[in-house]
């Protein structure tokens, strides 16, 4: 039972990156690249804020969420608009771009606070606590039940709010939702500002688990999309039920086999998945391109 805790706990991680994802594609119909490392910015940021400014960890979440959510919107307004503009809302260059930025992001954290990786402590503590058997870190439940409650949150808000649907209406076809008057620049730009919003509201809680390292970044953005590819693009419970599907095969295969054969494993699956049903498991066929 400690195995499956502690692949849920890591699936939550990759849920939430997964999640983020989803925000700009449900919203826009870009896939945002940056996602992960802003997602690392956020951990970076709440070392500094928790250990060399001395916040609480709820105000390190408040300042993380407004400095990443300020990211968002760079990367928005110097990465994506002026693609959009130019070519459209699909294509590659976007692609190209959000990677340009990602690489930008991953150089500054770099060049503020080094490659040397830094530990930051739960606020919640670190004793194991037993539950069904199996042994697990508060910081393991608390990333579980918040990966629980953001997809359950962005599901509502997707499809009970006029800010989703009209995203969903805007990435299905953005001339007519134009034509509707629906601001699809205003939907996008909030979009990538939730996303990296998210990433920083998280780090306090995601820095324990990952650790706060560059190295990071490439993981949680591998593994992130993949969990989004399994779960399906456009749906919120699928990021849930991708990422605990990613940490289980993940936990239990490196435990039963190895760790060079948890990425072969989970590739294997997804390319299993996908060729049975190409929008993943609970997926939107219109949202999938990207």
């Amino acid at each position: 039972m400690t195995t499956i805790w502690t692949g849920l706990a890591i699936g939550a991680v990759y849920a939430l990156v997964a999640v983020g994802y989803n925000i700009t594609m449900a919203q826009s119909g870009i896939f945002n690249f940056t996602q992960g490392q802003v997602m690392v910015f956020g951990c970076f940021f709440a070392w500094f804020t928790m250990v060399d400014l001395n916040l609480p960890w709820w105000g390190a979440a408040v300042a993380g969420a407004v400095v990443c959510g300020l990211i968002g919107l760079l990367v928005e307004l110097l990465a994506v608009r002026p693609v959009v503009a130019r070519h459209g809302a699909h294509g590659h260059a976007l692609l190209v771009t959000t990677v340009g930025a990602f690489v930008i992001i991953l150089g500054a954290l770099a060049a503020t606070w080094g490659r040397t990786p830094k530990s930051l402590p739960f606020f919640g503590g670190s004793e194991t606590v037993t539950l069904l058997g199996g042994k697990l870190s508060p910081v393991d439940l608390w990333l579980v039940a918040i990966a629980v409650v953001t997809a359950l949150a962005m599901h509502l808000v997707s499809g009970r709010t006029s800010w989703g649907l009209s995203g969903r209406a805007a990435t299905d076809n953005p001339d007519a939702a134009k034509a509707k008057g629906v601001n699809v620049t205003a939907l996008r730009t909030t979009a990538f500002m939730l996303a990296g919003a998210l990433g920083g509201l998280l780090g306090p809680v995601l820095a324990p688990k990952v650790g706060v390292s560059v190295s990071i970044g490439v993981s949680l953005t591998i593994y992130g999309f993949v969990a989004l590819a399994l779960g399906g693009f456009g749906s919120y419970l699928g990021c849930l039920v991708g990422g605990a599907a990613v940490g289980l095969v993940q936990a239990s295969a490196g435990r039963y086999f190895g760790a060079e054969y948890p990425p072969l494993i989970l590739f294997g699956l997804l390319v299993l998945i996908l060729l049975v049903k190409p929008t993943g498991l609970f997926g939107h066929r219109g949202l999938r391109v990207v």
